[in-house]
């Protein structure tokens, strides 16, 4: 008896019953779409975070290898300014040589050294 009257009930309101309906209905889906989108929002947020760390990852390796690279360049710039000073040193060995000889051979064989000089430098000596 219930049963026919709310048939009875639902028939006679048939539209604002089908209006509940879709109503509900479409309550549902707007609740299922959130959660697909607040799942895909999360997936986002995860996989956002991976590749922040993959990129701090990568960072930290390229910092390491400039790292390695500037103590080779700085073991290179050392071992040149090394080279630099033996090289000074031996030139001015060879300066202190060349300035010993040139001096004697000005105090004792003058003709010498008139030679040197005009083979050194092209130039003809005029007394």
């Amino acid at each position: 008896m219930i049963n026919k009257r709310l048939l009875h009930l639902v028939l006679k309101n048939w539209k604002a019953t089908l209006i509940v309906l879709l109503f509900l209905v479409i309550a549902m889906k707007s609740k299922y779409d959130y959660h697909l989108m607040e799942k895909a929002y999360d997936t986002q947020i995860d996989s956002h975070k991976a590749q922040i760390e993959g990129l701090k990852e990568i960072h930290k390796q390229e910092i390491r290898e400039k790292q390695k690279l500037m103590e080779s360049h700085l073991e290179s710039i050392a071992v040149i300014e090394e080279e630099y000073e033996d090289a000074l040193k031996q030139l001015d060995k060879l300066r202190e040589k060349k300035n010993n000889e040139y001096t004697k051979k000005f105090s004792h064989d003058r003709p010498q050294l008139i030679k040197d000089i005009e083979t050194k430098f092209g130039i003809e000596y005029a007394p």
